[in-house]
């Protein structure tokens, strides 16, 4: 029988889908395509274990010829390497190496005795009372690998740190091209480990285990794992998630010979319009690699994949930490990982109302108050590029879209992504 990476193919109708209803979802795609929305679009589902959507339309480049996207082209996954990152530091917890509740400073002295911004109260707000700029407090606790994996550290981050720490916030994420007001694309000044460690000389903005946010977290959650295991952050990745899943097209670099699958990055001008932004041929991706500018949080691009790679990796999830007889993860230790872990809080960023997070996943906590179908428990994340993937534990399935515009999501009419998922379940049948 034919396979999709492995993975068996199937029909809509023999895995409890309406095929017309499925069949939209090519449609929707060729047309977004045709408009100039998206360079080009992936898109796969599954259920069952058994692949019954698979399309692919557009181009690796829009400036380009003879170059057609397909679900063997490498996308940069940004921050959709988290989920990814979170296998690798929870196979580690398996292994005893590192546990939850450990703090930071223990491979990462340089965050030790951390500090918590102090923000004035209202009874200090007379006049007449001195208010110190920047002023800070003790943290009540160390930051752990929890809050790390959960997104609670308190760990700066641009929009919650106050400005006069932005030197700070610079030197972690200056030339990544994630601020505003730098232009560099993929060109620090630094190491990776520098840009990390820089974070270390501003305090938290809120007390450990008490904000959820989205930032650097698991930029230092990438360094810890380096040091913890000795080993550097590509081979930690090819030895416990991409080696085991039969992913030979993942890793955080491309050979000369695979760059002609290498996607282009887009971008929006200031009129909506796309453009190029990180073509193959200049782009840290391809031929840099002596660099080692490899993040588990997304800088840089974060991992290469493809949807054929990363079908493999969703399924596994969806098995319980098993695929093809190679167990990566405890079935448990998956149940753990994508539990809401915040709470009442809300993941407000990437995701619809209603997601609370797990260790690198944002996990729906139910569909009341929420704008589209499916499932509590359902949990996945996308990068900033376009990609987008969930995984459904109760109707058995998973979905993956994949795009390549930096920033597409920040885009109000850029909903394609959300627009898959709803048409998903819309098809689904029985």
């Amino acid at each position: 029988m034919a396979d999709f990476a492995g993975l068996t193919l199937s029909t809509g109708s023999a895995e409890g889908f309406d095929e017309s209803r499925l069949e939209k979802i090519s449609s929707v795609m060729n047309a977004a395509v045709d408009a100039r929305h998206v360079p080009g679009v992936v898109t796969v589902v599954a259920r069952h274990g058994r692949i019954v959507h698979t399309h692919a339309v557009g181009s690796l480049d829009l400036d380009a010829q003879d170059n057609s996207l397909s679900a063997d082209s490498l996308f940069r996954m940004y921050s959709q390497s988290k989920p990814v990152t979170a296998v690798v530091a929870m196979s580690m917890f398996e292994d005893g190496i590192i546990f939850l509740d450990d703090p930071i400073s223990k491979w990462l002295p340089e965050f030790a005795n951390p500090r918590v911004v102090a923000y004035p109260q209202a009874t200090d707000r007379v006049k007449g009372t001195p208010i110190e700029l920047g002023g800070t407090i003790a943290a009540n606790r160390e930051v752990t690998v929890f809050d790390l994996m959960t997104m609670t550290s308190g760990i700066p981050a641009p929009g919650r740190t106050p400005a006069n720490y932005y030197p700070a916030i610079d030197a972690a994420m200056g030339g990544s091209g994630f601020l505003p007001w730098d232009m560099r694309i993929n060109d620090p000044d630094g190491s990776y480990e520098s840009m990390v460690l820089a974070l270390a000389q501003a305090p938290l903005h809120a007390q450990p285990g008490e904000v959820w946010n989205y930032g650097s977290d698991f930029d230092v959650l990438s360094l810890l794992l380096t040091r913890a295991a000795g080993k550097e952050l590509d081979e930690l990745f090819r030895e416990r998630v991409f080696e085991p899943l039969g992913m030979d097209n993942s890793f955080f670099y491309c050979s000369e010979e695979n760059t002609n699958r290498l996607v282009t990055d887009h971008a929006w001008d200031l009129e909506g319009n796309l453009i190029v932004r990180d073509p193959p041929a200049t782009a840290e991706k391809a031929g840099r690699g002596n660099r080692k500018l490899m993040s588990g949080n997304g800088l840089f691009g974060g991992i290469l994949s493809t949807p054929k790679d990363f079908a493999r990796f969703a399924q596994m999830l969806l098995n319980g930490g098993e695929l093809d007889g190679t167990r990566v993860l405890g079935r448990k230790t998956i149940n753990l990982m994508t539990a809401n872990h915040i709470g009442a809080r809300n993941v407000d960023i990437a995701v619809g109302p209603g997601y609370g997070f797990g260790l690198g996943y944002a996990v729906k906590k139910g569909i009341e108050g929420t704008y589209m179908p499916g499932s509590a428990g359902t949990f996945g994340w996308g990068g900033a590029a376009g990609t987008w993937f969930f995984v459904d534990p109760l109707e058995d399935l998973f979905g993956m879209f994949f795009t390549h515009v930096f920033g597409y999501q920040f885009l109000p009419q850029a909903d394609l992504m959300f627009r898959f998922e709803k048409m998903v379940y819309e098809a689904l049948s029985g």
